[in-house]
């Protein structure tokens, strides 16, 4: 339905405290040029947006996780949508015991200088813009294509914007939608290589076809790195971004800035299923806090920096350093 922008919609019967929403719900269907087929999915729509709202304000009433919350793309989504565009919780810390092509020999740096206090890639000119998953739990394939986009240009000075579509099209031992690993994925990759986004662009389901023209951009291998977070920096600072896995709590759905630190009460007790992003670099703010630089898939609006999230550093945070691994193309 096409919002007609001179008039509010039509909410029906809502409760009083309810319409204190609708202008600022009129002004985001603006802002993020959102567009519902009907007046019932856009009353069922606000009623997502309404309560995510409430949500944020008591987030940053209580300075929830020490971070900052707002609207973004995923405002008007409800929780069965968000917690089905992520990885499901069976696949908890299996990567590693599973794992058949990803090898567990990471070649180690000889570094004669500590490395520095603050490092990222992205001011190397290594790292592709942030893309959108959209509704589809293809978070894996996101983090693996961007991946390989940042080792083939550290490696070959060239830039490529790859198709994540490939991986939903092609790899069969993955699932689509239904979610992959990186394992599966970086085995694929290394075998067969990822086709341009020109040549086969992201539709967010599986096609009926594998349909891969031109050529295609491989890896040489991929490492386990040591669960730590030194291990994670000498690989980050010696050879490029680094694949890691999350489980998510849903206050990371409305993040939009300072240093996300969930306890390790939420990231036990709260979590509505897993993901997978690509670390950057790292650094420390001024007050003491160490964070990762992380890159999401969840479109450019969502977090700092226009799809980025400063993920806590060093304590192993809803498993950020559990499963690492490195790329080399």
């Amino acid at each position: 339905m096409a919002l007609q922008r001179h008039s509010q919609p039509e909410y029906g019967a809502l409760p009083e405290d309810s319409f204190e929403y609708t202008e600022r719900f009129v002004q985001y269907l603006e802002k993020f040029g959102k567009d519902y087929k009907d007046k019932k999915e856009l009353l069922r729509r606000f009623k997502s947006y309404e309560k995510h709202m409430r949500e944020i304000a008591q987030l940053n009433r209580n300075n929830a996780n020490g971070a900052i919350y707002g609207e973004n793309e995923l405002s008007d989504w409800t929780d069965e949508e968000f917690q089905k565009s992520l990885l499901p919780l069976s696949f908890y810390k299996r990567l590693r015991e599973e794992a058949t092509f990803i090898r567990r020999d990471p070649p180690k740096l000889e570094r004669a200088m500590p490395p520095p206090d603050f490092f990222d890639w992205r001011a190397r000119n290594v790292v592709s813009p942030v893309k959108a998953q959209g509704k589809c739990g293809s978070c894996w394939a996101f983090a693996a294509t961007a991946t390989v986009e940042a080792a083939w240009a550290i490696a070959h000075k060239e830039m490529r914007d790859l198709s994540e579509q490939t991986l939903l099209d092609c790899d069969l031992a993955d699932n689509a939608c239904d979610g992959g690993d990186e394992d599966k994925a970086f085995r694929y990759i290394h075998r067969n290589g990822l086709a341009y986004s020109a040549d086969l662009p992201y539709v967010a389901h599986r096609q009926n076809t594998c349909s891969i023209t031109g050529n295609t951009t491989k890896i040489q291998v991929a490492y386990f790195l040591h669960p730590d977070e030194q291990s994670m920096i000498d690989w980050l600072v010696g050879f490029g971004p680094v694949n890691i896995g999350i489980a998510v709590t849903p206050d990371m759905k409305p993040y939009k800035g300072g240093v996300f630190r969930p306890s390790a009460e939420d990231c036990k007790n709260k979590v509505v299923g897993l993901h997978s992003l690509l670390i950057t670099g790292y650094g420390t703010n001024d007050a003491g806090e160490k964070y990762w630089i992380v890159k999401n898939s969840w479109g450019n609006t969502w977090g700092v920096e226009h799809g980025y999230v400063y993920f806590a550093r060093g304590i192993n945070a809803c498993g950020i350093e559990d499963e690492p691994i490195g790329v080399l193309a």
